[in-house]
């Protein structure tokens, strides 16, 4: 499947922000936090992200960084789901690392992972324990499948996969890579 990449620069900056800024209970830094947080509620509505902001402050450090690096590798993984890990999805996999707010040397180790294939375990839904950051995830998960303009059979494959992991229905998942191809043309 072919699509038409118009989405611009400052829309994919604004998602890329996502797991830094709702890991520190959404506190804003910037405009690129609060185009953000207003794409997230695009897709979750703004209840459901005010949810997952309250749940997210109150997680010990310890396990917002783990899932914060678990949700980096799901990404990584979608970016090799087609064979092909192409710069377009490298820069947006760079800057959704810098833009984390894990500390410089998770963020360096997660970004010399990029290019290596990472295994996912089949209880993705166990350690990416809220079911609202599971759909962002999966969100950015489309997204990065789109990021060099093509969306490949073997990436759509590999994100109903990932849903499944991630508990998530055949119908929200179909709903969340519609709303970002819709976002894309």
């Amino acid at each position: 499947m072919e699509y038409v990449r118009a989405m611009t620069d400052e829309s994919q900056r604004a998602m890329a922000t996502w797991i830094g800024t709702l890991s520190s209970g959404g506190f804003l830094r910037d405009a690129d936090d609060e185009a953000g947080i207003g794409a997230a509620a695009a897709f979750v509505g703004e209840a459901r992200l005010a949810e997952l902001r309250r749940w997210m402050v109150e997680q010990p450090e310890a396990e917002i960084q783990r899932e914060q690096r678990m949700a980096i590798t799901v990404l990584i993984a979608m970016a090799h789901a087609d064979r092909v890990v192409d710069p377009a999805e490298v820069a947006l996999l760079e800057e959704v690392i810098a833009k984390s707010r894990l500390d410089a040397a998770t963020q360096a180790k997660l970004a010399g992972s990029i290019h290596d294939w990472p295994a996912l375990p089949e209880n993705l839904a166990d350690l990416l324990t809220h079911p609202v950051l599971r759909e962002l995830l999966l969100a950015l998960a489309w997204e990065t499948a789109v990021s060099d303009g093509t969306v490949d059979r073997a990436e759509e494959v590999f994100a109903k996969v990932l849903a499944m992991r991630m508990s998530i229905d055949a119908d929200r998942c179909n709903a969340i890579r519609d709303a970002i191809v819709k976002r894309t043309r």
